[in-house]
């Protein structure tokens, strides 16, 4: 990991090392981060006791999620947020499943140079949870993808972005605009999503997935790709090679031991399907 990219990430999570954010998929902005989990916990979220110098907001996926702040145990459900004032002492507590969620990190600065605007400054959450608007998710992709891709103007883009999601979490928040009703556009479709991060290592077809979104095969396809860019087997593919690179950047040292964890059939089928995704074979990220 690059020295600037690590004090970024220090500067709002706190003296984290490298080695607790190995299976971390990080997007760091000025101002803003988001932090997942990918193929392992966060190390140092399940560090007991352990705060930050931001505001931290936990968006969870799943009922596996489970804090622990002054004593008592936080289980969010799915879709819900969790909001963590800087400096509040809190750890993960680690389940037999990886839980999936994006920490969301707010500098103190930027969180309360926004929330002026509505006369919210300093005013503390105290882990409450709020459910996130329609809006939140879409924001963090294109913050993701914003970062990934290094163009020129990118900053810039980084930095509008990050301000669209701190209001976004500021009113959804305090129940600014909460007449609005909150909706979302294709609960059938996360819920499949979240199917397949969690057996994606798996054989899965796409009358399987139909099948969890109470849908036919066909539609589900159609409205599968409407909702996310892509048909379902192509989705489960990037999924796939999502988590093997993560295991390889995070020190796996077999190939095929990688493939077959990520449902790949066999070591060449993996690095060809690798090759065309990444423009290099897996061995060209593995940690040295």
């Amino acid at each position: 990991m690059e020295t600037s990219k690590l004090e970024k990430i220090r500067a709002l999570v706190g003296e984290v090392s490298e080695e607790q954010l190995k299976y971390v998929d990080c997007f760091v902005g000025d101002g803003i981060g988001l932090f997942i989990p990918a193929v392992g916990p966060c190390l140092y979220a399940i560090t007991r006791d352990h705060s930050h110098p931001a505001y931290s907001f936990v968006l969870t996926f799943d009922d596996k999620g489970n804090f622990q702040a002054k004593g008592k145990n936080i289980t969010p459900a799915p879709g819900e947020v969790v909001a963590i004032d800087p400096g509040s002492l809190h750890h993960e507590v680690p389940g037999q499943e990886q839980s999936r969620y994006i920490a969301i990190l707010v500098s103190h600065t930027l969180h309360d140079r926004e929330a002026r605007q509505y006369d919210l400054a300093g005013k503390a959450y105290d882990f409450r949870r709020f459910l996130p608007g329609p809006e939140l998710i879409n924001l963090l992709k294109e913050f993701m993808t914003e970062h990934e891709a290094g163009l020129p103007g990118g900053e810039a883009v980084l930095a509008a972005v990050s301000i669209r999601i701190t209001h976004s979490i500021l009113r959804a928040a305090h129940g600014i605009n909460s007449s609005a009703p909150h909706i979302s556009n294709r609960i059938e479709i996360n819920r499949v999503v979240e199917y397949l991060h969690h057996r994606y290592g798996e054989k899965v077809t796409v009358d399987e997935m139909a099948t969890v979104a109470a849908m036919s095969s066909s539609h589900f396809s159609r409205v599968f790709r409407k909702e996310t860019g892509l048909s379902p087997m192509n989705y489960l593919i990037d999924l796939r090679l999502a988590k093997a690179r993560r295991l390889l950047v995070s020190g796996e040292t077999c190939v095929t031991s990688v493939a077959l964890r990520c449902g790949f059939a066999s070591h060449s089928h993996f690095t060809d399907t690798f090759r065309k995704r990444f423009g290099c074979p897996p061995s060209d990220v593995m940690t040295p």
